[in-house]
């Protein structure tokens, strides 16, 4: 049975024999290929279309998933799976991770294998250098407000004599839309389309939002981060701290970014996932020292949750990223690729694979479980994560959602750059929006 996975080649090479302790029958094979991101998509939908067999397993981002089922071109594992196991994948799993792969009428097509949330890196050892104690004072688990989180930062900075206090990836590409700017704006109370509700459609009947106040504040923020008060179009508050942030962010995507965090530049960093914890932990970076100068954050708010004018957005958010496994209903292995699934969902499997590889399973009370809890490098950071997985926010993936995506990127990158002001490049991104919900209206 053919694979298809995003996952380091180690953890690949021990996929199949950690199915087969949890249970995989020995007859089902797996043959594992690897694809980049950037060209998976792309090559599903060829295959699909094409009517191909294999792969039999699908790794479906969760950024793109629900085009795929509006195609048709997903196996229904409500009917396909037993119903034990969808009232597991409905009253187990992350509720956002699900409906990643859900349809219209409420029909699941994939079973997450990967959670990705996030939280916010930073050097702990810096920050009782400055007089904080993180420990004492919750910081794991009690998220900050952006305005303290800016004079912590800018404190620190200042007293380590560090170059930045925070960084993170604002290069013009879609990461804008669907996790950077999508967290910070959320944590602001703001949304794309009205709100969760309206996440996945449906298109051409949903409100257009983004340039409602909630989401100019996030941008004001941003410019006063990286611009100082100077900016005539900075939040009107002295106590959210300029210059925190460099403006030479708003060309790093996941390098220089993560570098200067990992060179020691920077205090902060918001990609706080598992995957930069193992960089982290390389002989090359923090090594042996990395409980020490490593610790995780939930990321800081803009309002409160219950200040916000739409339901479950405010405080902390994190941006959803991730993989849920798909059947191709071409497979003439379905019953094998079936089995493999049903396995995946098994929690000794889950906890092998999160040793194996890092990533977060997609059950919240597995993070909290011993066998996760007492990961050597990992485990300590599980309540941070628990607090992410709890606020996430997906994306507002539709089948149009790329060519908003690159509407909303464009946008946003133009009023942090300093190109427009906030108001105007919103309006021109909720005219350019309206054009496309128009267009393709269902």
């Amino acid at each position: 049975m053919n694979l298809i996975a995003r996952t380091p080649k180690q953890a690949i090479e021990q996929f199949e024999p950690a199915l087969h302790e949890a249970g995989l029958s020995e007859d089902i094979n797996i043959e594992v290929s690897t694809k980049s991101p950037g060209t998976l998509e792309e090559q599903y939908r060829q295959w699909l279309n094409a009517g191909r067999s294999s792969p039999d397993i699908l790794t479906m981002d969760v950024g793109w998933s629900i085009p795929f089922i509006r195609r048709g071109q997903l196996l229904n594992l409500s009917e396909a799976l037993p119903n034990e196991h969808v009232q597991t994948l409905e009253n187990e799993y992350n509720a956002e991770s699900i409906d990643s792969s859900r349809g219209r009428n409420g029909n699941i097509f994939g079973v997450p294998l990967i959670m990705d949330v996030r939280g916010m890196w930073y050097r702990r050892d810096l920050a009782r250098e400055a007089g904080y104690d993180p420990d004492a004072e919750n910081w794991g688990t009690e998220p900050k407000s952006w305005e303290e989180f800016s004079q912590i930062a800018a404190d620190i900075q200042e007293q380590q004599g560090l170059q930045y206090g925070l960084t993170m990836p604002f290069e013009l590409s879609q990461t804008i839309t669907c996790c950077t700017f999508n967290s910070i704006m959320s944590q602001w109370g703001g949304a794309y389309f009205g709100g969760r509700e309206h996440l996945f459609g449906p298109v051409g009947d949903r409100p257009i939002t983004i340039d409602e106040e909630q989401v100019l504040n996030a941008l004001r923020m941003l410019r006063t981060f990286m611009w100082g008060h100077e900016d005539q179009h900075s939040l009107d508050n002295d106590s959210f701290v300029g210059g925190i942030v460099p403006s030479d962010v708003l060309g790093w995507r996941y390098t220089k970014d993560l570098d200067a965090f990992l060179n020691g530049n920077s205090f902060a960093y918001t990609v706080g996932n598992p995957a930069f914890a193992k960089l982290a932990s390389s002989g090359d970076n923090f090594g042996d020292t990395v409980n020490e100068k490593l610790g995780l954050m939930p990321k800081p708010y803009g309002i409160q949750e219950s200040d916000s004018t739409y339901e479950g957005v405010g405080g902390t958010m994190s941006p959803l990223a991730g993989y849920n496994l798909s059947v191709n209903p071409n497979s003439n292995k379905q019953d094998a690729a079936l089995e493999v699934l049903r396995t995946v969902m098994k929690d000794d499997f889950l906890v092998k694979w999160f040793n194996l590889s890092g990533y977060l399973p997609a059950k919240p009370k597995l993070l909290q479980s011993e066998a996760v809890k007492n990961h050597s490098l990992f485990g300590q950071y599980m309540d941070t994560f628990s607090v992410m997985a709890d606020n996430a926010m997906p994306r507002p993936v539709t089948p149009i959602y790329f060519q908003e995506s690159k509407v909303i990127s464009q946008e946003v990158h133009n009023v942090v750059s300093q190109s427009k002001a906030p108001e105007k490049g919103m309006a021109d991104a909720k005219e350019q929006l309206a054009q496309i919900e128009d267009s393709y209206g269902q």
